[in-house]
């Protein structure tokens, strides 16, 4: 059963109806009210520990052990942010995965499923480094003998080492349905880099295809020895572009 250990609770006022809100994040609207989260950006002040309708005195948990309503399975130490699917569904407890900047408690007893109640300690949340940005990459290497196609999480990984084995290969990326559902929160916009490589050992070519609902911008082929660097970009619910950005001679 979860559990809670409170160090700091604080009292505001609910700017809007919460009743249905109680152990979920919310949002610091003023210096006194508090409400739902307005987009994913936001950054929640802490958890709703009562349900109390719109002027009423909303208890927030800002600092402590606090129940959380999770949107789906979340394990043991995973980090955790708040969710936002619209302006009247947010504020679930989210498995933050890499984008723990947005990340405001640590999980300590798991939830097994939507809409189960864990615990968290509260945390962050944590402010921008002065130094260059760091990010998680993760280098994917394939040596296929035929055409292969690629995975939502190589292109996200950064950077793909293709190794044609033995002759011209037409690669197709991923369909935009399984970038889309791979990228945290994705929306018209959403967007990322990745890299292919081609270490062929002898004058073999790569032509990147597109996946369903994919389409492709500039010129797609990589020589051997050369890498091109590619712009991914969500264009609307169900659609991708993806554009070329140049080449490298290695």
């Amino acid at each position: 059963m979860a559990y809670e250990s409170g160090i700091l609770d604080l009292s505001f006022t609910a700017a809007e109806d919460l009743s249905s809100h109680q152990y979920r994040f919310v949002h610091l609207a003023s210096d006194t009210t508090v409400d739902l989260l307005d987009s994913a950006a936001e950054m929640p002040v802490g958890i709703l520990q009562n349900a109390p309708e719109s002027g009423e005195v909303a208890v927030v948990r800002i600092m402590g052990v606090s129940k959380l309503v999770m949107n789906a399975a979340v394990a043991v130490n995973t980090l955790v942010m708040a969710e936002y699917v619209g302006a009247t569904d947010n504020g679930k407890g989210d498995d933050a995965g890499t984008n723990w900047p947005q990340a405001r408690a640590v999980c300590l007893m798991a939830a097994g499923a939507e809409d189960d109640v864990g615990s968290v300690l509260l945390c962050g949340p944590y402010p921008a480094g002065l130094a260059a940005p760091v990010f998680q990459s993760t280098v994917s290497t394939i040596t296929t003998a035929g055409v292969a196609t690629y995975t939502a999480a190589q292109l996200l990984g950064g950077l793909i080492l293709r190794d044609p084995a033995g002759g011209d290969r037409s690669d197709v990326t991923p369909t935009a349905a399984l970038i889309i559902a791979a990228i945290h929160q994705a929306g018209a916009g959403s967007s990322f880099e990745f890299t292919i490589r081609n270490t062929a050992d002898d004058a073999e070519a790569i032509t990147v295809t597109a996946g369903t609902d994919v389409t492709l911008s500039g010129t797609m082929t990589i020589a051997q020895n050369n890498s091109k660097r590619f712009l991914c970009v969500v264009t609307a619910a169900t659609t991708v572009s993806i554009y070329s950005l140049g080449t490298v001679v290695h």
